[in-house]
């Protein structure tokens, strides 16, 4: 599921940035995700039911139904990358300093390394996640503050690129919740990482 979601990112962008309908592929790739995601609910669901697991389990089955989500959630986020210009039709180039790509590129980082941590529990990878997730708030920011304080831009340019920045930056707070959730499992303790 992770790198299908990653590889459903990467192709919404890249369509994104060269206004092609990605779509079809994305959509493809989300709903077979969105099955996935499913079926991880299903099964720790019926685990619950019946192995009654202790406290230790039952939330380690929690997370990962959780989990599943948050990965449901970035393939759900990229399809509406890649439908913007299905929706729009087209848009004109922006003038000025965006930083979309700086910020994609986190949002594709923190995708990676959520799936690491998933792998790999490794503790340092929850805190590293957390300082790149910080980053991207910033540039999050700063991209709509240079859209809003944009001299006289096309409608559809600001709409196009005002929702690309949003959904980058909801797929970074869904990084954060699958490193806060796998904390929980890992320790029972709350983390919020945002």
């Amino acid at each position: 599921m992770g790198r299908l979601t990653e590889d459903s990112l990467k192709l919404a962008m890249e369509g994104f940035v060269k206004k092609e309908d990605v779509s079809v592929q994305v959509r493809a790739w989300s709903n077979t995700i969105l099955i996935l995601s499913e079926e991880v609910e299903d099964r720790a669901t019926e685990l619950i039911a019946l192995q009654q697991p202790m406290a230790g389990d039952l939330r380690t089955l929690k997370a990962y139904i959780k989990i599943a989500y948050d990965i449901e959630r970035f393939s759900r986020y990229s399809l509406d990358i890649s439908d913007i210009i299905n929706r729009l039709e087209d848009w004109p180039p922006f003038h000025g300093d965006l930083k979309l790509g700086e910020m994609a590129e986190k949002t594709i980082q923190l995708v990676s390394l959520s799936i690491k941590l998933i792998q790999e529990m490794d503790e340092k990878l929850v805190f590293e996640l957390s300082r790149i997730e910080a980053e991207t708030d910033e540039l999050y920011l700063y991209n709509i503050k240079m859209l809003a304080d944009a001299k006289r831009p096309d409608p559809k340019t600001v709409i196009a690129y005002a929702l690309t920045v949003r959904y980058l930056e909801r797929i970074a707070d869904h990084a954060s919740y699958i490193a806060e959730s796998l904390t929980y499992a890992a320790t029972g303790k709350r983390l919020v990482l945002r």
